[in-house]
């Protein structure tokens, strides 16, 4: 049996657990991050595509950057949508280098990453948590101790509630994309451009897309909400199906090389009522509903929960103080809102409205919203130019209808 001690033990290497080793090394704690698998290549799972504010707002260097986009396209049943960029506006990440650069900004702060070991349980003592890690292909334990955990295991949220433990109500989701290597005529017309899918010829309860890599390269996916973690199975099978209907029907790739398959769950906590802290264990990411509902930037917001977390578990290892309430009051404070906003708003799109109802609401952002107003609302989550213009779209609709009525 062996035995270490640090300050922080992360459990996860994606982009919170990464970035909260990173700034916790960086502030001069012991810091060990643990990742399950051998290599970061293989759970190469997000789409990552993102602004371009998230690589000033955490110094990400360009070398993880998979491609630059300038354009929104958003494909309904019947027709596309396009909003033109003069200039690039964001990036799709290169996911992989992007949480091998996070753990090795931990190293070089003087922190530790242990690839290829599984969280199995935790103990909770009198002066801090034995964490017990089993390494891959291995039944030996390993015993570490640690003054606080961080969980960082995603929807699972594996360190946070022991097996069997009641957990939220959950809205669940999955995902499955495919990472392609096409033919240069065929990433031509996909280059600088995120597109979107919405309504049931490409997407059922949720949305599709296709993001730009390196040259010749395209991820695709679809992803779908549901309710009983039951469908998980059946639900799998669907995004499987529209990801591959994409590919032969939309992109029309006839000879094309699989990079990578990989696919998810999302469990979603209505209202952000995740338990942030509890006995010694810090959540952040999804685990704590990071992602938004209509997606979109989902990287940056685990990240910033990440930044937000760190800051309270400096101090209670300087101090001793568990001041983790603050963590869960300001994060709910920031967000709470939007998030609440972007439920009501994924709801009708992804479940209530019918082709045209969607092809309708499309088009009338298109008429009155420019990219920038677009990536605000996508990607920001900023509702008030929105709900203005759309309050007054519907009043003058009304009024249209009560003349309409008189004559």
């Amino acid at each position: 049996m062996q035995t270490e001690q640090y300050d922080v033990v992360v459990i996860g290497g994606g982009p919170a657990g990464g970035q909260t080793s990173r700034s916790l090394a960086k502030k001069g704690l012991n810091v060990l991050l643990v990742e399950k698998y051998n290599s970061f290549a293989l759970n190469n799972f997000s789409s990552a595509g993102m602004t371009l504010e998230p690589l000033n707002e955490f110094q990400l260097p360009e070398t993880i950057v998979g491609a630059y986009w300038k354009d929104i396209v958003i494909q309904c049943t019947q027709k596309a949508y396009t909003w033109k960029g003069n200039t690039k506006k964001g990036v799709v990440l290169d996911f992989k280098k992007l949480r091998e650069f996070l753990a090795e900004e931990t190293i070089k702060f003087g922190g530790k990453v242990l690839m290829g070991h599984k969280y199995i349980g935790k103990t909770v003592v009198e002066n801090g948590v034995i964490v017990r890690l089993v390494k891959n292909n291995n039944t030996k334990e390993i015993e570490i101790k640690t003054k606080i955990v961080v969980d960082a295991t995603g929807p699972l949220r594996k360190v946070m509630y022991d097996t069997n433990e009641t957990q939220p109500e959950m809205v669940l989701g999955s995902g499955t994309e495919y990472e392609i290597e096409v033919e240069q005529e065929i990433y031509d017309q996909f280059k600088d451009k995120l597109l979107f899918f919405l309504g049931h010829k490409w997407a059922i309860k949720g949305y599709s897309w296709i993001f730009p890599m390196q040259n010749r390269v395209l991820k695709v996916g679809a992803g779908k909400t549901h309710i009983k973690s039951k469908d998980q199975e059946q639900t799998n099978k669907t995004t499987r199906k529209i990801t591959e209907k994409i590919i032969s029907e939309y992109i029309q790739a006839k000879e094309y090389k699989i990079i990578d398959k990989h696919g998810g769950i999302l469990r979603y906590s209505i209202g952000l009522k995740d338990q942030f802290y509890k006995n010694k264990v810090v959540a952040v990411g999804d685990a704590v509903s990071a992602i938004n509902p209509r997606g979109g930037e989902g990287i940056r917001y685990a990240m910033q929960t990440a930044e937000l977390a760190s800051k309270y578990i400096e101090e209670y290892i300087k101090t001793g103080k568990e001041n983790f309430h603050l963590y869960q009051k300001k994060w709910r404070r920031k967000k709470l809102l939007k998030w609440k906003l972007s439920e009501y708003s994924a709801r009708r799109m992804y479940s209530r409205y019918t082709d045209q109802q969607v092809e309708n609401r499309v088009q009338f952002l298109r008429k009155n919203f420019t990219i920038d107003e677009m990536i605000d609302s996508l990607f920001n989550f900023k509702y008030n130019k929105t709900f203005a213009r759309i309050f007054q779209y519907g009043v003058l609709k009304l009024q249209f209808l009560f003349k309409k009525e008189k004559f």
